[in-house]
């Protein structure tokens, strides 16, 4: 499927509509360029700093995941006093013998025991290193850079589809102010025809029927004019949304050149997608994110094997506590062995959430790529499509200006109708606006077609 792009001529048809290198909205407007708007939205606009945020995130993540591999290491320093007050407490206390028996003889009695105060002191250390784990340890961690790449990922995509904006909503926006342009000639010629009609009325070469459509068509344009002021305020609007700026902001943009797209096979494009879209390469690492979690998940069944040392010293004197280290401490170590029994089946659990895990990035891989195919489909078609019109209506152009001074000749001299003259004004307006919206068409589908590629920047 391969085609060349034509519209050398297109736009030499463009001769009557009104070319300026800039529009904008005053003198405080800012003068952008479509590279600088693509460079501001990659700074400034909300999705990428987001994304870039999340980036953050999952790097942090990594890190997290391999501090599990390392010894955990604690001290602690505790200093106080231990206060206890006077106490009362009733004690049985021998007083005698039974003389008949012998035993002794016990009464309670009242005992009064002093408040006492005491300072305790004492340091500890202690370190935890897991041994082995059956590969949980290690699945975690590789979980986590596999995420972290699909971050990356995520966070590219959106960067191209941010600069997709920018280049549609720029050219949509240079669209609006060329059909602006339209409407402003289309209106200039009805009040013209107005002019006209109404002097060859009053002298009698017309009739009244005449100047009542002439002012219809005139309003009418009018009509066609304010909604195409209101497209280019909203296009101005979406334009400073994309790149992270306040919708009415005052922004000014500098017309594209009219460079030839260049041609397109459809095998190499999708080859060229297939191994460079972001989103794919996404849902790759998503994929081994999810085969490691499966793996971790799994050996959470199995035992984990441990070891661990502690050292401590204590005394009532903190000065023994830091001197004499070989005397009043205690040192712990050992290895351990920990297994669990059963935690009502939160195990079994995990093991089928990173199983569909799995499989929910798999189909989404799968899925994305018939996406591709489709929008590459369409992007080459709408292109394709758009040349031809683009190519077309150069001739219509043509034969619509032509059309439209014969039409007023005839009526001039009494040859033809008014009816005749509105409807070659019609046609001349038509093709004017069918040629700008097909010259930044072509710009457009090729950004799509770019984007899909991931070759847009």
């Amino acid at each position: 499927m391969r085609f060349r792009k034509k519209i050398t001529a297109c736009l030499i048809g463009m001769a009557t509509v009104t070319s300026l290198p800039l529009f904008g909205q005053g003198t405080n407007s800012i003068r952008l360029t479509l590279e600088q708007c693509v460079a501001m939205a990659l700074e400034q606009n909300s999705q990428v700093l987001n994304s870039q945020r999340r980036l953050k995130v999952a790097e942090s993540n990594v890190v997290t995941a391999r501090a599990t591999l390392l010894p955990r290491i604690t001290t602690s320093v505790n200093s106080g006093v231990f206060e206890q007050g006077p106490r009362t407490t009733l004690f049985d206390v021998p007083v005698g013998r039974d003389p008949e028996t012998g035993k002794v003889i016990y009464e309670q009695q009242e005992i009064v025991q002093q408040g006492i105060q005491r300072n305790f002191n004492s340091m500890n250390f202690s370190l935890n290193q897991t041994i082995y784990d059956f590969g949980k340890t290690y699945n975690t961690l590789k979980q986590s850079k596999a995420t972290r790449e699909a971050t990356e990922y995520i966070y590219e995509s959106t960067q191209q589809n941010t600069v997709l904006l920018v280049y549609q909503s720029y050219y949509q926006l240079l669209q609006s102010v060329q059909l602006l342009e339209v409407a402003e000639e289309a209106v200039k010629q009805s009040e013209e025809q107005l002019k006209r009609t109404r002097s060859m009325y009053e002298i009698g070469a017309a009739a009244l029927a005449d100047v009542y459509r002439a002012q219809t068509t005139l309003g009418n344009d009018r009509i066609t004019l304010l909604n195409q002021k209101t497209a280019v305020r909203n296009a101005r609007y979406a334009l400073n949304i994309v790149l992270g700026r306040e919708a009415d902001a005052p922004l000014e943009i500098v017309d594209v050149g009219d460079a030839q797209p260049g041609e397109y096979d459809l095998r190499d494009v999708l080859e060229k997608a297939y191994s460079s879209n972001p989103d794919l390469r996404r849902f790759k690492a998503e994929m081994a994110a999810a085969s490691h979690g499966l793996k971790g998940a799994k050996a959470t069944f199995l035992p984990t094997i441990g070891a661990s040392v502690s050292y401590a010293r204590s005394n009532d004197d903190i000065n023994k506590v830091y001197s004499g280290y070989d005397k009043n401490y205690s040192i712990n170590y050992g290895i351990n062995l920990s297994f669990n029994l059963f935690n009502g089946f939160a195990d079994v659990a995990n093991v089928e959430r990173r199983s569909s895990e799995y499989r929910i990035a798999q189909e989404s891989y799968n899925e994305r790529r018939r996406q591709i195919r489709q929008e590459v489909l369409q992007a080459l078609d709408n292109l394709k499509a758009a040349q031809e019109i683009a190519e077309i209506n150069n001739e219509n152009l043509i034969s619509a200006q032509e059309d439209l001074r014969l039409a007023q000749e005839r009526y001039r001299v009494g040859a033809g109708t008014l009816l005749d003259v509105i409807t070659a004004q019609v046609n001349l307006t038509r093709a004017r606006s069918t040629l700008v919206r097909a010259k930044y068409d072509i710009k457009i589908y090729e950004a799509q077609l770019h984007a899909r590629m991931g070759i847009l920047k």
